[in-house]
């Protein structure tokens, strides 16, 4: 499991190994994610692993916050990776999912917004 990463935070280093993991974005449980998407790329390699968007965006909490899972990732290869974010201002995140309580509800800053791989 993957300590939190902030979506600004463009190229941050993960160790994975080999296995198939979840994308979790963190702060609410209504996530619109647009154009957003993200690349792990091997450091010391040519590899690279785009996530499959899951249908099933289970919610639960991680970190002591809301989590939803938007994709899964599998890991071929143990290796270092670089976590390379693109469009994030596409990504839209609110506290609640229920209409009657979104509706009355902004959008969390994308600086606050982050991830978890697990």
């Amino acid at each position: 499991m993957s300590n939190p990463i902030n979506i600004i935070d463009n190229k941050k280093q993960i160790e994975l190994s080999v296995g198939s993991y979840s994308l979790k974005v963190l702060g609410g449980w209504k996530v619109i994610i647009n154009n957003f998407s993200l690349v792990l790329r091997e450091v010391d390699g040519k590899l690279e692993i785009k996530p499959k968007n899951t249908s099933w965006r289970t919610q639960s909490f991680r970190f002591g916050k809301r989590a939803k899972t938007i994709a899964s990732i599998n890991i071929t290869k143990k290796a270092k990776y670089e976590i390379i974010f693109h469009n994030v201002n596409e990504l839209k995140v609110k506290k609640s999912n229920l209409m009657s309580l979104s509706y009355f509800q902004n959008f969390i800053p994308t600086k606050k917004v982050q991830v978890c791989i697990e």
